[in-house]
């Protein structure tokens, strides 16, 4: 029963309960259909990426570690809940693969990402 459990937390065909920042929906859906070009659609010019402690300055960057170690697993990627939010800064929990973890996305105007920081759950 913990297994079956633990899938369906995990799952990404989950409908999420709380309506997302349309640039944090725009990461999601674009994660999720593994289309590089519409992934990077969500993201400003100048945007900064911190996996953990590894920093990604600028979109062509960005693109290279997500063709690396996003894209190819989106299909596994979905929001849990947000834990706080603002008019242009949220932290979610996200659930990624087997894991658990924080996303905080900061966006501009224009609905666009300009920086986030991916870390692992406490």
């Amino acid at each position: 029963m913990r297994y079956l459990l633990l899938a369906l937390a995990l799952s990404p065909s989950l409908t999420y309960a709380q309506p997302l920042p349309p640039a944090i929906d725009c990461y999601q859906t674009n994660t999720q259909s593994e289309d590089i070009d519409a992934y990077m659609s969500c993201f400003a010019e100048n945007s900064v990426m911190t996996d953990v402690s590894r920093n990604f300055e600028g979109k062509n960057a960005i693109r290279r570690w997500a063709l690396r170690e996003v894209i190819p697993y989106g299909r596994s990627f979905s929001h849990v809940r947000i834990l706080e939010k603002n008019d242009s800064y949220a932290k979610t929990e996200v659930a990624w693969s087997t894991w658990i973890a924080h996303y905080h996305y900061w966006w501009n105007n224009d609905g666009k990402i300009t920086r986030m920081s991916l870390q692992y759950a406490e």
